[in-house]
């Protein structure tokens, strides 16, 4: 087993996602035309779902391995 932890690439993806869906409120005038926010809106849940889905692949997120060398007594 390795020490090093792997990247946090999911937490990564997740913050970008958070940035792109702020980016129209933070950064479009408020009487801006609709479409331009429905594309950020788009990108970043296809951002976060991309996020999400490697959160769920990450080793922390898997069920540890059954120890099938320990022996387990009823008391």
């Amino acid at each position: 087993m390795s020490s090093r932890s792997p990247r946090p690439i999911g937490v990564a993806l997740c913050l970008a996602a958070v940035a792109v869906l702020a980016a129209p409120t933070l950064l479009l005038p408020a009487d801006s035309p609709t479409e331009p926010k429905l594309v950020f809106a788009a990108a970043g849940a296809v951002i976060f779902v991309l996020a999400v889905r490697r959160i769920r692949r990450e080793p922390a997120a898997q069920a540890p391995p059954g120890r099938q060398d320990e022996d387990v007594t009823d008391r």
